[in-house]
């Protein structure tokens, strides 16, 4: 038994020595895993406190890179409003649907849905998403049927929230309420809010505003979440900007100028209406018009062409001519010979615009009411071209207005270098010269007005002009311009059709030929017809543009531009409610009784004694003393002592004066006193006596 005890102690010891053999490779492995890992660790926690250390700057910029950014914070554009506060153009908050592609699981899925929700090119669309930034913009300005498309493709949820990897971004919406009103003055803005045509334009830096550039925090989507609210405290709205231009006036010469472009079956045309003594805009309309709010219109359209396109003015050019005439010596009375409807210049023939027109001799002011090309031409000739020359650059002819408006152009008058006798005579009547409507219109505003050059103006501004008006013309020449205008209007002129009843009205007709861009010629099947004219004896002092491009069958000033002259002037009077009996008007009735009371018998002798403008016995003018505070002009008394009843109305006629008269006879004492200031709209008080 010991023996067996024995071998079996030695075979336990054996068996131990044989584990321990065995455990301690195992053991050995575990210690040098434990090792390891507690290097690769203490390695890790090294490198993590270095990065974190040595490393944190570039960390620090890595974090706001990735969710700070600096975010522009745009302000509300300005309103434009009419000169009654009524808004033009105003700001609507809008949707804009924006992505970051870095955001965005299914590219190619997505894509498809929004080319197809927003009627959006595919192939566009993918390559943004794939372009690997982290802000892109798919679409601006939503519209609400969009936006319903997309809730209804699941792209955005009950509650507006757009799926993972698209923006909604809220931003302001430029819109013209009134959609076509005045939209060739307005002109436009891009999906920016930036002025790209027109006032917008033009007054651009008044109507943006402060653009701010502040910190903002992103949400994982990259979306701003905090923004620095002290800083955009500096972010500035766009101020509000009148307009000289009556709204419900805009409506009204619009529609009038459609309905004469439809019935002339006409390319297009223009009317303006401005105050003749402010130079304010009351109305500029184009046809064919747009939309404003439509951003997809072709420019052509868009473009104002009363400022942007020049046109050979016709026989409205002829009352700039008479008055060059008048201001270098010659009288209404004088006569020129016509020719029997034709003359031969240069080897080229000028005729009247009808063969029936065959006149012989014919007094200045009888050119313009039947409005002889030849009598004009005659004129010309000789006036001669520095003095008529002359005339067109101190009316503003070949500059710019200095309205400022985006676009305007200067026109062209041939240089006087060079210049020969036919093209003289052409310009006579019309031809040759390039002008715009809005420098038309502010010629016709000086034969109003009585001689001064007025500044045009769209811009409602309270601030004073330091610089006073500049006379271009004396009293007596805009008087005599105007008693001709006047008679283009009456029985055997060729404004017939511009009259208005309770209102007398003067004016011009023009019918010039346009030049055939195919060959350099004057067409003998396109013209441009148009109208310049005004009320007398009413206020405010208003004058009329009205012009109509190619109008087919009866193209004649006559028969088209006149009608539509008519029609503006009758929205204009209700507009501004114009009494159809003026202080003078009553003058003159007052006169005529007088007048009776001298032994005055018959009818014709009473209305040549009050019709002819004679000449006056001494300088009558009236001088410019200075501007009253709402706008009028304040004149220096002339004397008038020693003048007959219708000499006085005569030095007076064109302004707003009410006028008082007591006797018979002649002028003994006047009020206000001889070189005291008169302003529009005072009385003059006139005592007459038996001589």
């Amino acid at each position: 038994m010991g023996k067996h005890a024995d071998s079996g102690k030695m075979k336990s010891a054996q068996d131990l020595a044989q584990a321990a053999q065995t455990r301690d490779p195992l053991t050995l492995r575990f210690r040098i895993l434990m090792l390891v890992c507690m290097l690769f660790a203490g390695a890790l926690v090294t490198r993590a406190a270095f990065i974190q250390v040595a490393n944190s700057p570039a960390l620090e910029r890595m974090a706001k890179r990735q969710f700070q950014s600096k975010v522009l914070l745009s302000p509300r554009r300005g309103t434009i409003l009419d000169r009654n506060g009524e808004p033009l153009a105003i700001n609507l908050e809008a949707h804009s649907l924006a992505a970051n592609p870095n955001k965005i699981q299914n590219k190619r899925i997505l894509a498809r849905l929004l080319a197809k929700t927003l009627n959006l090119n595919f192939t566009k669309i993918f390559l943004k998403f794939k372009d690997g930034h982290e802000f892109v913009w798919l679409k601006r300005h939503l519209t609400n049927a969009e936006m319903n498309q997309l809730k209804k493709w699941k792209m955005l949820d009950g509650d507006g929230d757009p799926v993972t990897g698209l923006l909604l971004v809220k931003e302001s919406q430029r819109v013209y309420p009134h959609g076509e009103l005045g939209a060739h003055v307005l002109g436009g803005v891009n999906v920016d809010s930036e002025g790209t045509e027109g006032i917008e334009l033009w007054q651009n830096e008044k109507l943006r505003g402060k653009v701010a550039s502040v910190n903002a925090i992103k949400d994982a989507l990259g979306r701003p979440t905090f923004i620095d609210s002290v800083a955009a405290k500096s972010v500035q709205d766009g101020e509000p900007l009148g307009l000289t231009l009556d709204a419900s006036l805009q409506f009204a010469v619009e529609n009038e100028l459609k309905a004469a472009v439809h019935k002339s079956s006409a390319k297009g045309g223009t009317a303006i209406v401005m105050n003749a003594v402010t130079g304010e805009i009351l109305a500029m309309a184009n046809e064919p018009s747009f939309n404003a709010n439509d951003n997809s219109v072709n420019p052509e359209r868009r473009r104002n062409r009363a400022l942007t396109d020049g046109y050979e003015p016709g026989s409205t050019l002829k009352a700039v001519l008479l008055a060059s005439a008048l201001s270098h010596g010659s009288k209404l009375t004088d006569q020129v010979w016509g020719n029997l409807g034709q003359m031969e210049i240069q080897g080229h023939k000028i005729s009247e615009s009808e063969a029936k027109e065959k006149f012989a001799w014919i007094s200045l002011k009888k050119v313009i009411q039947v409005s002889s090309n030849v009598g004009a031409a005659k004129i010309a000739l000789k006036l001669g071209a520095d003095n008529y020359l002359n005339t067109l650059k101190a009316f503003g002819f070949g500059s710019k207005s200095g309205l400022g408006f985006p676009g305007e152009i200067s026109g062209r008058v041939p240089p006087r270098k060079g210049l020969q006798p036919l093209t003289l005579a052409n310009i006579g009547f019309g031809q040759g010269v390039l002008v715009t409507p809005l420098q038309m219109i502010k010629a016709y505003a000086t034969f109003l007005n009585g001689g001064w050059d007025i500044q045009p103006t769209m811009i409602k501004s309270d601030e004073k002009k330091g610089a006073p008006p500049r006379r271009i013309l004396s009293q007596a020449v805009s008087d005599q311009v105007v008693e001709a205008l006047q008679s283009v209007t009456q029985d055997e002129g060729t404004g017939v059709k511009a009259r208005v009843p309770g209102y007398e009205v003067a004016g011009k007709t023009g019918t010039a030929q346009k030049v055939d861009p195919t060959n350099g010629h004057y067409s003998r099947s396109s013209h441009i017809a148009s109208f310049i004219g005004f009320a007398l004896n009413v206020d405010p002092k208003i004058v009329i543009f009205t012009s109509i491009d190619e109008p087919h069958g009866v193209y004649y000033a006559s028969e088209t531009a006149a009608p539509l002259f008519s029609q503006v002037l009758n929205a204009v009077a209700s507009r501004f409610s114009l009494p159809t009996n003026s202080p003078v008007q009553r003058v003159l009735a007052n006169s005529k009784a007088a007048l009776q009371k001298d032994q005055i018998k018959t009818h014709q002798a009473k209305a040549q004694l009050v019709t002819e403008l004679e000449p006056t016995k001494a300088d009558l003018n009236l001088h410019w003393m200075a501007s009253a505070p709402n706008g009028d002009f304040i004149w220096k008394m002339p004397s008038l002592k020693g003048l007959t009843p219708r000499e006085a109305i005569r030095a007076l006629q064109g302004h707003r004066f009410a006028m008082e008269i007591k006797g018979t006879g002649i002028i003994r004492s006047q009020f206000p006193e001889e070189g005291k200031a008169l302003a529009e709209g005072q009385t003059v008080k006139l005592s007459l006596a038996e001589p």
